[in-house]
């Protein structure tokens, strides 16, 4: 296939013109071979997308959405799957309108072979959806698997229910890119790990563990680090080249933020007092209205919009109570906020206090209730992942995190001390299904509650049993 109408888009097709080029010159694979480590997201070597059909991945910015698609490429490229001329990269930000859009995809298609088109940050095109809509149903789509990554989650599932029908026949079609979890990192770090991760996947959490154990100390240096990058490929790279976190990666992420918020019409200043109003009260309850004392803006409902445009593009979760009877989220008791990952609350930090010194990161994580609120949003991101999370607040005080899972919910609690207190648990004991994590290698029980290593819970795929 001739790239005349694709030139614009010419450098991430090289495996047109050879697989030897694509990889050596294509720019996410270029800075890929540069990194100390090679980490592959496992739906790239899984063969989810065998059906023709429009899938959905979303995520934040620089988590590996548009290096997947490469890796993915390069993969079925790699096993001789496809004809290189079936396979088309369209970067969204350079197609200027749906109209153009569906020219380059009319031009493309072949209605008698099965073809692969991947459409990176597609909410950059004006009315894609309309575009994409037009295709598939005029039939140009029949043997095409479409592949569209966004940052937006809540405007591109909105806009994908238009497709109705017209989503191909997999079960799975919307799958969300995140950070690199503790797990998936401290894998990157010590493949060998992946013993001590298999054996604790199935037996019951309070099972204790030998393996676990003595790696007990290898696992607390590593989430050291872990607090200090977080799970960005970038600022990892970063850590264990130059022992130390570049200005610039602070920079990209934050102006990533900014960069989202400023396409909804939100200007830098009010995006700056919201991460000070959000680092101000971070991790601990709030309301709308309580969080408007930290900001010029003068209406609770812009601080509530604000707060879920945030939640959208992936860069901090909001957290409610848990209504016990419903096990849904109390709307009208308090919230709390985290970041999505420690990274996001250092590049926010440097922002809003314009202080990209590594030495403030390092101060940051050394301080002990500084560090317990980034281990509680660490905990929350991951119950995130995998299940509705909320926390509870009760009338003997509040439970950090509250799982709920197969019409039950199980409170947890994260301690990161080596001391707990019967006053600062009261909550919980009224509960018989309780967990608590703190920083220590013991496995023990407090008044019946279990206590867990909380690097033994992060390494768990499921969570809890």
């Amino acid at each position: 296939m001739t790239m005349e109408p694709f030139e614009d888009f010419q450098a991430h097709n090289l495996f047109k013109y050879s697989l030897a080029e694509f990889k050596t010159r294509d720019p996410q694979l270029q800075r890929l071979a540069k990194l100390p480590f090679s980490y592959l997201s496992p739906l790239a070597v899984e063969s989810n997308f065998k059906e023709p059909g429009i899938y959905l991945l979303t995520g934040g910015r620089q988590v590996g959405k548009t290096t997947f698609l490469k890796q993915y490429m390069l993969q079925r490229l790699e096993e001789d799957r496809f004809d290189p001329d079936n396979i088309l990269f369209l970067a969204g930000e350079l197609i200027p309108s749906h109209h153009i859009l569906v020219r380059l995809l009319e031009t493309f298609s072949k209605q008698n072979q099965l073809q692969y088109v991947f459409i990176d940050e597609v909410n950059y095109i004006p009315d894609w959806d309309k575009g994409i809509k037009y295709l598939a149903d005029a039939g140009f789509l029949e043997n095409t698997i479409v592949i569209l990554t966004g940052s937006d989650s809540l405007i591109l599932r909105t806009a994908m229910q238009r497709f109705a029908g017209r989503r191909g026949k997999t079960d799975q079609v919307d799958y969300i890119f995140y950070p690199l979890s503790f797990k998936e990192f401290a894998l990157l770090k010590n493949p060998g790990l992946s013993t001590l991760c298999d054996s604790i996947q199935s037996p019951p959490l309070i099972t204790p563990n030998p393996l676990y154990s003595s790696t007990h100390s290898e696992l607390m240096l590593l989430l050291q680090q872990y607090l200090t990058h977080g799970g960005y490929l970038p600022a990892i790279a970063n850590l264990w080249q130059e022992k130390t976190i570049l200005a610039g990666t602070l920079r990209t992420y934050i102006e990533w933020i900014i960069g989202d918020m400023l396409k909804f019409k939100k200007t830098e200043k009010q995006v700056f007092e919201m991460l000070k109003g959000i680092l101000s009260t971070y991790s601990t309850q709030i309301s709308w209205h309580s969080l408007l004392k930290h900001l010029s803006i003068d209406h609770h409902q812009t601080v509530s919009d604000y707060c879920h445009l945030l939640e959208n593009i992936h860069a901090i979760h909001i957290v409610e109570a848990l209504n016990e009877n419903t096990l849904t989220g109390a709307a009208k008791k308090n919230k709390k906020i985290y970041f999505q990952d420690p990274f996001i609350y250092h590049a926010a930090f440097s922002f809003v206090h314009q202080d990209r010194a590594f030495q403030r990161i390092e101060k940051t994580v050394q301080d002990p209730q500084q560090c317990a609120a980034l281990i509680e949003g660490i905990v929350i991101s991951l119950c995130k992942r995998h299940t509705p999370t909320f926390y509870i607040k009760g009338n003997l005080g509040e439970v950090d995190v509250a799982l709920v899972r197969n019409h039950h919910f199980y409170p947890i609690e994260v301690k990161w001390t080596n001391q707990l207190h019967a006053q600062d648990l009261k909550q919980i004991q009224q509960y018989s299904n309780s967990v608590i994590l703190w920083n220590r290698a013991e496995e023990q029980f407090f008044h019946k509650i279990p206590i867990i290593p909380l690097p033994k819970f992060l390494l768990r795929d499921a969570v809890i049993d």
